[in-house]
């Protein structure tokens, strides 16, 4: 008789440490609504990378720097000497700049030396600004600084900056050495 209740107790005491050594699963955790409204960008080459986390990554809302710059502007172009003094003989012309993006960083700009000639640039992520990129080379192994400028006496250096507060706006400094002197290039670029 004691036998049998030692091996009832052994089999309620065996049942009871298997069932409270029962691996804990959490339960699943509700869906918030609000989430799915959410979408972000999860590329960190993007600017708005992780803008409106949490909620659900989408990369097709990820704008990239050279997006920032995409468009057709506006630009009144002024002139100045290497006196910062505003130049006599072009001191003003508008142009119709043409801002085509051919990666996530890097674009072309159509429209200062004409519709078959583009100035390339090279945007950075965080700053709004772009670059212009060096596309000299002589002998292979020494680098000149800037590209051409609508013909190869003028080398163009500088940068266009988007206005982070209204994205219809650039700054435009360029600087221009050319067979006839140092000429800066300045003003505002207004998107049409």
């Amino acid at each position: 008789m004691k036998l049998g209740y030692s091996i009832i107790l052994f089999a309620v005491m065996a049942t009871t440490i298997f069932i409270s050594c029962k691996k804990w699963t959490d339960p699943a955790a509700p869906k918030d609504p609000r989430l799915n409204d959410h979408r972000y960008c999860n590329d960190p080459l993007a600017v708005n990378y992780n803008w409106n986390f949490p909620g659900v990554a989408d990369n097709t809302v990820c704008i990239y720097p050279s997006d920032l710059f995409k468009g057709t502007y506006s630009f009144t172009d002024s002139v100045y000497d290497n006196q910062q003094k505003l130049d006599t003989i072009n001191p003003r012309k508008t142009y119709l700049l043409y801002f085509l993006p051919v990666t996530k960083y890097q674009f072309r700009v159509v429209g200062f030396c004409g519709v078959f000639d583009s100035l390339k640039f090279t945007a950075e992520r965080s700053t709004y600004r772009a670059n212009a990129d060096t596309t000299i080379f002589q002998f292979d192994t020494i680098k000149v600084y800037g590209q051409y400028f609508c013909r190869q006496l003028d080398t163009l250096t500088g940068y266009f900056q988007k206005n982070k507060n209204d994205s219809t706006l650039m700054t435009v400094q360029f600087r221009v050495v050319s067979d006839t002197g140092t000429f800066f290039h300045k003003g505002t670029a207004v998107k049409n």
